[in-house]
């Protein structure tokens, strides 16, 4: 059942909700952009997922506006400390918001348009670009490739190169979402570690029960990307997860010879970056949690409304440039996307 947006909202409906672990050193310039805001939340909010640093008390003591919701220890769960923010906030729109960027001034005004105007929009998302790099892009969007995985549109592309034009899109970790349309699809999945689909299955569960997600462009966050650790567990068990949980299973036999030749790709390029453990549990959690993950698909198909093909498409997969630093690999990447687009072309009329 689709919940109708009421009309108008306005900023005082938002709760800005910043996710926060050790974040001391981000969390003034994040503050100071939301002080610059046009249009300022209703309410404004850290849920600190048991930090050390004292930054979030920091930043209370500078903004006594400032709730701070703690999680009283590390959960190393961000879909848990999303799902806290959900449950914490008094306003219809949370805006969820990553310690590691700032907004510019007119962010929430454009999402908030969109949430308005756009039809059936259940989350609007922002575009980011790089901090250090403003005119290039970080994150505009995703596509949901139909292996499992993302094209990552737009991604190290000038700003001015691309529209500017909203667009069905699964998002990444700063988004406004309708708190009551996420509560029909039952939030964020808190069995999805950080990694590929821990942002955008919410996402996809709501554009499957016929709401609406959308990539605003004119909404802009800095971000400030740091090098961080390799997710191969995270990206081998969620995608495993999110496969069995979204896909017809018309489309996951239809599909299969692809997943076949991926998953062997897959492997080929973890064993040469030394982390084959990593994909062994990521198997192991996926096949000991089946039964689960099967009551989870019964959930989300009962609310279905769209057919795979109409959320779903192929195009090159994104990789980092350092994931694919010998020749062999960048080979490897380039035939296996030329496959993974025939196969498509083949299989989407019956999907």
């Amino acid at each position: 059942m689709i919940t109708k947006l009421k009309e108008k909202l306005t900023s005082k409906d938002v709760t800005l909700a910043v996710m926060n672990y050790n974040g001391a050193e981000r969390l003034p310039g994040l503050f100071e952009s939301i002080e610059r805001l046009e249009q300022p939340p209703g309410e404004l909010m850290i849920v600190d997922d048991g930090s050390t640093d004292g930054g979030a008390e920091l930043m209370q003591a500078r903004y006594p506006e400032v709730k701070v919701i703690s999680m009283g220890r590390n959960t190393k769960v961000l879909n848990m400390v999303r799902n806290r923010a959900f449950h914490a906030a008094s306003k219809r729109l949370v805006f969820i918001v990553d310690n590691d960027v700032e907004l510019h001034p007119d962010c929430v005004k454009e999402l908030l348009h969109a949430m308005n105007t756009l039809p059936k929009a259940a989350a609007c998302i922002t575009r980011a670009v790089y901090w250090d790099q403003p005119d290039v892009i970080y994150q505009d969007g995703q596509i949901l490739h139909y292996v499992g995985a993302s094209p990552g549109p737009n991604r190290n592309r000038l700003v001015k190169e691309v529209d500017a034009e909203p667009r069905l899109s699964i998002g990444w970790g700063v988004q406004m979402i309708d708190r009551e349309a996420a509560e029909e699809v039952g939030f964020f999945n808190e069995e999805y570690l950080l990694g590929w689909g821990d942002d955008g299955e919410i996402n996809h569960k709501l554009n499957l029960a016929g709401y609406r997600c959308y990539q605003i462009p004119k909404a802009v966050v800095l971000h400030k990307r740091e090098e961080s650790s390799k997710r191969y567990l995270a990206a081998v068990r969620n995608r495993l997860r999110f496969i069995l949980e979204m896909y017809q299973w018309r489309t996951i036999l239809l599909a299969l010879p692809a997943f076949v030749v991926y998953e062997a790709a897959l492997v080929s390029f973890i064993i040469m970056k030394g982390s084959i453990k990593d994909y062994f549990r990521g198997w192991g959690y996926f096949l000991t949690h089946i039964p689960g993950i099967l009551r989870t698909r019964r959930t989300i198909q009962a609310s279905r409304m769209l057919r795979d093909s109409d959320v779903m498409e192929a195009g090159d997969i994104f990789v980092y440039s350092d994931y694919i630093d010998k020749k062999i690999l960048a080979f490897g990447y380039t035939m296996l996307n030329k496959f993974l687009n025939g196969y498509w072309r083949l299989i989407r009329p019956l999907v």
